[in-house]
């Protein structure tokens, strides 16, 4: 099934607003979405929709939500998020620390209390898109822990997602690094599930801590674990991840003197940088496209059609879906329930 980048965009303003949330709240956060759909990740796209409608109902997100500046410092700020909907409030945020790394050079920006906030790439497309480079760090509270540590046969950790992004010259796509500290993400975990599809060797642990690649493991009771990606290196960037964006947020860590309701919480610290400040602006330039061009150059293994670069294969799906984003009929089937159980049936066509 095939919807308009208008028609997805509309489907989800109007699903959000018919559970309160403000009009130009649900404008981003659908936006934000669909984004997400067209560039291939399908996990972070309308789908959630049906998981965000249970938190709304329970009040564990806030649907008028918006981000308070609790500390300004110039090129510092700290954000409490009062557990609006991450899309929106995650924008809002960075386009504060966007002005103010044009400003000052450099921005620090944390973030506490704010509800899921989707696909990190969305946000270092906007910092590249001004020149900028961004490195963010989050972690995920609030939740029952779903990543084990190295060496562990239960979830103490969550995804803790790390984000790189920054502009590359010569008309080339930004380079776009978005990825989970564990093997994969939850929501992957769960549309592997629906699908009946396996997950990667060495991604998951059953409850009993044995080797599976049933992604179902992780939704039994009591439930599996994500492992860490590359074994002890990713568990240790998950834990810088949680110490940085845990601990200098305020928004504390996944430890279990903390609450833990089952709602995706999440923290963040961010460096954003301007790297036209103190830099040779030709040299770099030269430079960066020199070793693009290396990266390009070298051959493919058998099967594989080119090296690339992260931030391509987002390009290259934008592209594809330049006019339109298609889902699956489990998906499909699962939106028209949404909309219908919402009152709106008429937010999909047909």
């Amino acid at each position: 099934m095939k919807l308009s980048i208008a028609q997805a965009n509309e489907y989800g303003r109007r699903v959000l607003m018919a559970q309160g949330v403000p009009e130009d709240i649900a404008r981003d956060v659908a936006e934000h979405l669909v984004e997400s759909d067209r560039v291939g990740y399908t996990s972070h796209g309308l789908s959630i929709l049906t998981n965000y409608r249970r938190v709304l109902s329970e009040g564990l997100a806030k649907p008028d939500g918006r981000p308070e500046l609790v500390n300004d410092r110039g090129a510092m700020l700290a954000y409490d998020g009062h557990h609006g909907l991450g899309q929106y409030v995650g924008k809002v945020v960075i386009e504060k620390a966007i002005e103010r790394t044009q400003e000052h050079g450099q921005c620090i920006v944390t973030l506490r209390h704010s509800h899921h906030l989707g696909r990190m790439g969305h946000f270092g497309e906007m910092v590249a898109a001004k020149g900028l480079i961004l490195l963010a760090f989050t972690n995920v509270i609030n939740r029952s822990p779903t990543v084990a540590p190295f060496g562990g046969a239960q979830a103490c950790l969550t995804t803790n997602p790390l984000c790189f992004a920054g502009p590359l010259p010569g008309g080339r796509p930004p380079f776009i690094v978005d990825m989970a500290t564990s093997s994969i993400a939850v929501n992957k975990a769960r549309v592997l599930a629906a699908k009946g599809e396996q997950a990667p060797p060495g991604s998951l642990i059953d409850a009993d801590g044995n080797p599976t690649t049933d992604p179902g493991a992780l939704f039994t009771d009591p439930p599996g674990a994500l492992l860490p990606f590359g074994g002890h290196k990713g568990y240790a960037l998950g834990l810088v991840a949680e110490l940085l964006a845990g601990v200098l947020s305020g928004g504390g860590t996944i430890q279990p003197e903390h609450p833990r309701i089952g709602v995706a919480t999440n923290n963040m610290f961010a460096l954003l940088l301007d790297p036209q400040v103190d830099f040779n602006t030709d040299w770099r330039t030269m430079e960066v496209g020199a070793f693009i061009d290396y990266l390009h150059a070298c051959k493919p293994q058998p099967g594989v059609e080119a090296v690339q670069y992260p931030g391509e294969y987002e390009a290259r799906n934008r592209a594809v879906n330049a006019d339109s984003v298609e889902f699956d009929s489990r998906i499909w089937d699962g939106l028209k329930k949404l909309a219908a159980d919402l009152g709106v049936p008429d937010a999909l066509p047909g």
